[in-house]
């Protein structure tokens, strides 16, 4: 079961996605998130992908991006998403992705621990939350 976790102090989601999760069960979890409170796709987010999905395709998440920048409130303001990977190809992955998402960057960690402090740090450089 996909887990949505949200912490409205620090702006901040963590979805906690068990292996074996198939990307239309994490899609419709994400929309339902963000569709049930907007305000979310303002947050920085960390997927923790301890599967992984091997079914996502870019179809899918332009979908998903198309709905962050429907619900964004603030769509200028710089927001990132954080995936737990060791994917050493992610980042071209995230290229794409990052283009159906307005200012929301990807970016991957190798560890839930290391995805918090490099959300850290990026929020840091951007001024806080």
């Amino acid at each position: 079961m996909v887990v949505v976790t949200a912490n409205h102090i620090r702006r901040r989601v963590v979805v906690t996605v068990p292996a074996g999760t198939r990307w239309r069960v994490f899609h419709a979890e994400t929309l339902a998130a963000i569709d049930a409170n907007p305000a979310l796709t303002d947050y920085d987010w960390i997927i923790d992908d301890q599967g992984p999905m091997d079914d996502v395709d870019v179809e899918g998440m332009t979908k998903t991006g198309d709905a962050f920048k429907k619900l964004s409130q603030a769509p200028d303001r710089a927001t990132f998403t954080i995936v737990v990977s060791t994917d050493r190809f992610f980042h071209e992955w995230a290229r794409v992705i990052d283009k159906h998402y307005g200012q929301r960057r990807h970016l991957a960690a190798p560890t839930l621990t290391a995805a918090v402090e490099l959300l850290d740090r990026l929020e840091q450089r951007r001024g806080g939350a």
